[in-house]
């Protein structure tokens, strides 16, 4: 205030009068009642303008005052807020729904109020902005309010969808189960059809021949005099097979493991069982459900070997029988 005295005080005509009263060369020339009356006006000025000095005082420290409590307020209100959006953005958390549209809606919320938190951590001395946030709070929350109802809706129906889903499983998982149940034993049927539509033989027999002076065949049980195998065999009758033209394959297999083949390449390879290998002689017939005993001849290009021969009689991939012969 001392400062402010001495700034202001030389402006004011009493003062400077004052001052002039007081300077030495000028002293005998003022009379003592005029010199009293200026001294008694300075005293009124200074106590006026310390009056005004108080009075400006006070409503400066008002003023820090309400400022302090705007601002307190302004904190608090932030505070407010910012507790607001924390536990509407749990609220947003906890909604969960297996509706991807819905559950896009409720991220890109959730994205929102994080956005409003950092501008009320940023704006927080600022009233007008803390408002426009807890307006934009109240609005998410009443948004809230609307997507709980409509999750519950959708979680129902889903639960109901659910619920006629799993009996609709259930119905597909029976009538599935008769169906594999039909298909078995439809199978098991054909099964046993083709089973009993293959042919068989019966009364195999294999021998070794040569032939002496190139014309009468003699059998022998040396291998070195082997020169074809002649197998015998009937098939016997099939009423549920099917008539018509049928070829027999026999295949032969050495005592090496070896398969025997008239040609050795791919022009005597067939299937049988699944799997394909080589045949030594095939035969066809025209099968008319009868009986028809047949003779069939194997031949090596290689010669015979002493040891034991399986042979084996096949139709339509399916065997007919088999015979093993040795030689010695």
């Amino acid at each position: 205030m001392a400062k402010i005295l001495k700034k202001i005080l030389p402006l004011h005509p009493f003062y400077k009068n004052s001052m002039e009263a007081n300077k030495p060369e000028s002293t005998s020339n003022i009379p003592p009642e005029e010199k009293n009356r200026e001294n008694r006006l300075l005293i009124i000025v200074i106590f006026i303008l310390a009056i005004l000095l108080l009075l400006l005082g006070w409503q400066y420290w008002k003023q820090k005052q309400t400022t302090i409590i705007i601002q307190q307020t302004a904190i608090a209100k932030t505070d407010s807020v910012t507790a607001d959006l924390i536990n509407l953005q749990g609220q947003y958390a906890s909604l969960k729904t297996s509706d991807q549209k819905m559950q896009a809606i409720l991220n890109s919320k959730k994205d929102t109020i994080t956005l409003l938190m950092q501008q009320a951590e940023k704006y927080k001395n600022d009233p007008y902005i803390i408002a426009r946030l807890k307006k934009e709070t109240e609005t998410l929350r009443e948004i809230m309010k609307s997507y709980v109802v409509t999750i519950d809706s959708l979680n129902t129906l889903n639960q109901k969808l659910t619920v006629e889903r799993n009996v609709a499983v259930e119905s597909l998982k029976v009538e599935k189960g008769k169906s594999v149940k039909l298909n078995q034993e439809k199978s098991q049927l054909q099964n046993m059809v083709q089973t009993g539509s293959m042919l068989a033989a019966t009364n195999i027999k294999a021998e070794g021949v040569f032939y002496r002076f190139g014309k009468k065949e003699v059998t022998t049980e040396k291998a070195k005099k082997v020169e074809k195998v002649k197998v015998s065999f009937t098939i016997t009758a099939n009423r549920i097979a099917k008539a018509g033209n049928k070829n027999i394959y026999i295949r032969v297999i050495t005592p090496d493991g070896k398969e025997l083949s008239k040609t050795g390449d791919e022009s005597s390879i067939f299937s049988f069982e699944g799997s394909k290998g080589y045949y030594d002689a095939e035969q066809g017939i025209d099968y008319a459900n009868g009986e028809i005993s047949l003779v069939v001849y194997c031949e090596s290009t290689s010669g015979f070997i002493p040891g034991s021969y399986i042979i084996k009689l096949y139709e339509s991939g399916g065997e007919m029988g088999e015979y093993t012969l040795t030689f010695k």
